[in-house]
């Protein structure tokens, strides 16, 4: 079940749902993001999202929103330490109104190395989150009485019109027990990530049972799981991708338990920016994890074991393969529409457009 209805014809059924994330760091311009957006929804993508790397997804969302029309659209994720609250809320409120109420917003909170060179001190986490949501949510309430924590403070906040939701959509990223708990609690949405399918169930389970304590209903917090793809017709070449991809995260201070093995000496190499050799470190079990690679059937087939465990929406994320990042490729070959309609993957040709 999904915490909101899937607007549209081209959404496809909820058993097939499937998220489409585009990379900022893919160094796409925005015209070029919102074409591969128009072209996810008219293949039968029920979301598209905007992965944040060293750009800002928040404003890559305009695009997106400008060239479509029934897909929900989002961050996946923004990094919630760059943003106060009330700034959050403010564009969030007029993303929402410029789509017409198809817009959520995910937050994560980066991770210390990568902080540390934004300027930004530690915080702690989950303390930082909770407040946060607890102060976006009155913002865009209108509560007179404002926020009043620890760590935010606000009075009422105006807005040039009212939100068309005040109840709009936060999506918390979790990978640890206690943030997987507290999106159970305050969140409406999850956005799981670096997970294989059965860890992704167990994160999945930990949600719910933390929504049902809460008093919620567990089905409304949508278990949302970014799945990055490295999708190509040469095995070798899709398997070398795929550990490319995990540089990426070895920066994060819980590597070790994220991978289940120690990557020291590929966070060394990562450090020193040399991601080659970063690479070369990375045992090919790591990769294959969480990292869905193959030809288009073996892509589809990894992710209907996402659904199988528990996931409502998974979320393709392209990753490059030979340095070409193939949008338009995965879109075609993945694409719900062509696969309700029995089409075979891959035939770009096929996929209807609007």
């Amino acid at each position: 079940m999904r915490s909101l209805p899937i607007a549209g014809d081209d959404a496809g059924s909820l058993e097939s749902a499937l998220g489409l994330s585009i990379a900022s760091h893919s160094g796409l311009a925005a015209p070029a993001i919102g074409a591969l957006a128009a072209a996810a929804e008219s293949a039968g993508f029920s979301a598209v999202f905007v992965a944040e790397g060293h750009g800002d997804a928040v404003s890559l969302c305009h695009p997106v929103i400008a060239a479509t029309r029934h897909v929900r659209v989002g961050t996946a994720i923004a990094n919630a330490a760059l943003r106060p609250p009330v700034l959050a809320a403010k564009t969030a409120a007029q993303l929402d109104q410029a789509s017409d109420g198809r817009f959520l917003l995910g937050l994560g909170v980066g991770n210390d190395v990568m902080n540390g060179r934004f300027g930004l001190p530690p915080f702690p986490a989950l303390q930082m989150v909770e407040e946060y949501v607890g102060a976006l949510r009155a913002a865009l309430a209108g509560n007179p009485e404002g926020f009043d924590g620890q760590l935010f403070r606000t009075g009422m906040v105006p807005f040039d019109s009212p939100p068309v939701r005040a109840e709009l959509p936060v999506y918390l990223a979790a990978l640890g027990p206690r943030m997987l708990e507290l999106s159970g609690r305050i969140a409406d949405g999850v956005i799981l990530n670096l997970m294989s399918p059965a860890q992704a169930g167990l994160a999945a389970s930990v949600v719910r049972a933390a929504a049902s304590a809460a008093g919620r209903d567990p089905a409304a917090v949508e278990v949302v799981c970014v799945v990055h793809v490295c999708l190509s017709d040469d095995p070798d070449a899709a398997a070398a991708a795929a550990r490319a991809v995990v540089p990426r995260y070895v920066l994060h201070p819980a590597v070790a338990k994220l991978f289940g093995t120690d990557l020291g000496a590929a966070r060394q190499c990562a450090l020193a920016g040399d991601r080659a050799g970063a690479a070369d470190c990375v045992p090919r079990h790591v990769a294959d994890a969480f990292v869905a690679h193959g030809d288009a059937a073996a892509c589809a087939a990894r992710l209907a074991e996402y659904r199988a465990a528990g996931v409502d929406l998974p979320v393709v994320f392209p990753m490059p393969v030979g340095g070409d990042w193939g949008y338009e490729h995965v879109i075609a070959a993945l694409s719900p529409a062509a696969a309700s309609a029995g089409w075979p993957a891959g035939r770009a040709e096929r996929v209807p457009r609007s």
